[in-house]
């Protein structure tokens, strides 16, 4: 593929992602009432996001081109997890849910009135859940393992160790300890978790930039995809990209006349 072609894959798609996400509309439960207020732009977005999830995918598949080592493996197992139950899970909850509540409205008062505890028992049912906690969950693993397939190989085997170790510190606080009771707000101890599950990761990483931003990739955007979590999640994927594709990726390329690159994607 070529340099350009493959750069404007891996750039484009988060890039995109974070921008549309920002204008999510967050909505509080019952959620009927919610969609129904945004309803034309809650059904294009879910549309363009069910476009835009499997870019996002494709794009972290081709940052890990020519990067031969086991963590890569997994990640692009993971990531081919990702790819159909993320766009599923936004194909039911968001498209499905939409399409309900658009059928709703020419409904008589009294038939809306029987239609609407259905819809929002369709959109909070743990069928639903579950699907969006596999993608989630396979995204998550597929940015930690990137991370440890980029770290230099003398870092690896401890970088993967704390990757492990970390990955289950992030599910608790995400089902514990991420929304206040409102069902909105955001708590201060799951953004001091999430941050400093990246720091540790940034300081034993090499190199370091990669090694923090793609592991805070998995745990913002796999929180949620709405804003403030899944648009800095594209952020943090982008900063990571950036540095793979125009400070390795060029070090590795500057480099091969005189011999091989130390960039750390190697196996």
């Amino acid at each position: 593929m070529p340099t350009r072609l493959r750069q404007f894959l891996v750039f484009a798609p988060p890039a995109l992602l974070a921008a549309i996400n920002l204008t999510h509309p967050i909505i509080p439960p019952p959620v009927y009432t919610g969609v129904l207020h945004h309803l034309n732009w809650w059904l294009t977005l879910h549309v363009i996001n069910l476009a835009l999830f499997p870019l996002l995918g494709l794009a972290a598949h081709l940052l890990l081109d020519e990067v031969r080592n086991r963590a890569a493996a997994v990640s692009r197992v993971a990531i081919t997890i990702y790819v159909p139950v993320y766009a599923a899970f936004d194909a039911l909850m968001g498209i499905g849910t939409g399409t309900l509540v658009q059928l709703s409205r020419p409904l008589p008062s009294e038939q809306t009135a029987a239609v609407v505890p259905l819809i929002n028992a369709f959109y909070d049912s743990a069928m639903l859940y579950n699907i969006a906690a596999v993608g989630s969950i396979a995204w998550v693993i597929a940015m930690l393992a990137a991370a440890v397939a980029f770290t230099a190989p003398e870092r690896r085997r401890v970088v993967a160790i704390v990757a492990v170790l970390i990955f289950p510190v992030g599910g608790w606080a995400r089902q514990n300890i991420f929304l206040a009771p409102d069902g909105v707000t955001i708590t201060p101890a799951w953004w001091l978790v999430t941050f400093g599950v990246g720091l540790l990761m940034f300081a034993l990483g090499k190199p370091r930039l990669p090694s923090g931003l793609l592991p805070l990739a998995g745990a913002l955007f796999g929180a949620s995809h709405v804003t403030p979590t899944g648009p800095l999640g594209s952020a943090c994927f982008l900063g990571a990209a950036a540095y793979v594709e125009f400070v390795m990726r060029r070090g590795k390329q500057m480099a091969k006349p005189n011999g091989p690159a130390g960039t750390g994607a190697s196996p």
